[in-house]
């Protein structure tokens, strides 16, 4: 599903190309979110609600008189309408609307905040919030800023009108404050910062309605940005055939882990086979073997180790047997960035960008061992990355709250640095792939804000990488399934309880829901 951060050029095409009126686009817009508001009430068994519509003075302010203008109509709804601008601000379809909504049995209050505001919020049902739209770049303050909090402390139920005013449509930045909604109702096509944290967690429920913009204008927009959907999922699936074998499905190597941390190797490992890999053989430091328990599928290779039980470069020889018939490498879980594995990763990435064929993950301390690397050459889209926020900054030479705050341009900086597929792992994961498309996972849940997660993931991409999938469907699938596997492991378990390896044990159920 395409994600569009400002309608306005598209708006503006309807109108000014196609000769659809701009006041028949605002009134579909309000229909459908005064239809919302009336479920709401009939769902919630209301009676006769009193609904608060806050308008601002440009379009939203517009779709927030028609809705208040429909539930009028109703007779079965008492409506006040706040207007947050100055009448003589508006101009156009919002104006005009304003002017008709003066004909209906609203009650109508103007200006800052103040006690007949603050009055009309706390004796509401239902609260519209149609003060900002998509447009809005600049942080909220002012009597603007006090009609937010207002907003949010009454204790009414908050619908958002295309989406909570506050958030940035693009990053999903808060700018300042926003509205904290129970359900947004956006129109034509779904803004990013509905699906960006933390502006996700600001929406509430999303409803994508029509509101008579021809398909076809949406599909032209220049947007790159995507939403990844069960259907495209399922539709990305590696698909198995009778006639295979274990070599059908790819031969996976994990090179990951260190004395202090075999469990990142071994979830790694574990993952891959669950996902489906047909052979995973796990190449990690000899001690690490002895503090860690594998199913009997996994084939173990033991490297070469320092005094602390970390990788050496010399590890790098021993791999020598073992390319002919890997497909795919999972490399960096538990690595540790010591010295010695940041001179193995040098001689390890310069091997795989040269000499070896298949598809590659690096993750945790591989990506950290790498940033230490800058004169290495580019890799390749064959090369899946997988940063969280930090990594994701070292790599790029930024703080984690730049990152935090634009995932979307850090990802894309990301892998237009190292010329690689890029995972960036966050509460809202985004993946930057082939011909510059970028896609939000909306799967997942604050239980998985626990060790070991990323290196679940890892895993599950090499697992779909070595199934055949070229590298961005393969992260697509794996990211998607792994928050899934999530949601699965938190009803069952809560939230509270889960753990990395419950991700493993729920990835069967993952998969038989797509």
């Amino acid at each position: 599903m395409k994600l569009i951060p400002n309608l306005d050029p598209i708006d503006k095409r309807a109108i000014y190309e196609l000769g659809i009126p701009g006041m028949l686009l605002m009134e579909e817009a309000g229909r459908n979110v005064a239809a919302r508001v009336l479920h709401l009430a009939e769902e919630r068994r209301m009676g006769r609600p009193q609904v608060t519509v806050v308008c601002g003075k440009g379009n939203n302010g517009g779709d927030g008189f028609v809705c208040a203008r429909k539930l009028a109509m109703t007779g079965a709804i008492q409506v006040t309408v706040i207007h947050a601008g100055l009448a003589e601000d508006m101009e156009g379809d919002a104006l005009a609307n304003f002017v008709l909504l003066k004909r209906y049995p609203v009650s109508l209050i103007h200006g800052v905040m103040d006690d007949q505001v603050a009055e009309a919020l706390a004796t509401s049902d239902i609260v519209v919030d149609a003060l900002f739209g998509s447009g809005l770049s600049r942080h909220v303050e002012g009597h603007h800023r006090d009609l937010i909090n207002a907003m949010n402390d009454c204790g009414a139920y908050t619908v958002a009108v295309d989406l909570p005013s506050g958030v940035h449509s693009a990053t999903g930045e808060v700018l300042g404050i926003a509205v904290q909604a129970d359900f947004t109702v956006t129109f034509a096509a779904p803004k990013p910062g509905l699906y960006l944290y933390p502006g996700k967690g600001y929406a509430g429920r999303v409803d994508v309605v029509d509101i008579g913009i021809p398909p076809m204008l949406i599909e032209a927009d220049p947007s790159r940005i995507f939403l990844m959907t069960p259907k495209m999922i399922r539709n990305r699936m590696p698909q198995r055939t009778g006639l295979s074998h274990k070599y059908s499905y790819g031969a996976v190597l994990v090179i990951a882990g260190s004395q202090d941390m075999p469990g990142a190797a071994a979830m790694t490992a574990q993952a891959a086979l669950k996902a489906g890999a047909g052979i995973v053989g796990l190449a990690c430091p000899a001690s690490a073997f002895d503090r860690m328990q594998l199913p009997p599928e996994i084939i173990c290779h033991s490297l070469p180790e320092t005094a602390d039980g970390t990788i050496t470069p010399e590890a790098f020889d021993a791999l020598a047997g073992m390319w002919g018939r890997t497909t795919t490498v999972a490399f960096g879980p538990g690595l540790t960035n010591h010295p010695s594995a940041i001179q193995f990763t040098e001689r390890l990435v310069n091997h795989m960008i040269h000499h070896f064929e298949g598809q590659v993950v690096i993750d945790a301390d591989g990506l950290n061992c790498l940033s230490a690397l800058p004169h290495l050459p580019k890799l390749s889209p064959r090369f899946v990355l997988t940063p969280h926020l930090g990594e994701c900054a070292r790599l790029i030479g930024v703080d984690t709250h730049a990152v935090q705050n634009d995932l979307l341009t850090a990802c894309e900086k990301t892998a237009h640095k190292y010329n690689a597929t890029t995972v960036l792992k966050s509460a809202s994961t985004v993946i930057y792939g082939s011909n510059n498309r970028m896609w939000i996972n909306p799967t997942g849940n604050p239980g998985m804000a626990t060790a070991g997660s990323g290196d679940v993931l890892t895993g599950i991409v090499a697992g779909f990488l070595a199934q055949g999938l070229v590298p961005d469907r393969a992260a697509r699938v794996a990211v998607y399934l792994h928050g899934l596997a999530g949601d699965k492991a938190a009803e069952a378990l809560t939230e509270y309880c889960l753990t990395a390896t419950d991700l493993i044990r729920y990835l069967p159920q993952a998969m038989q829901t797509i």
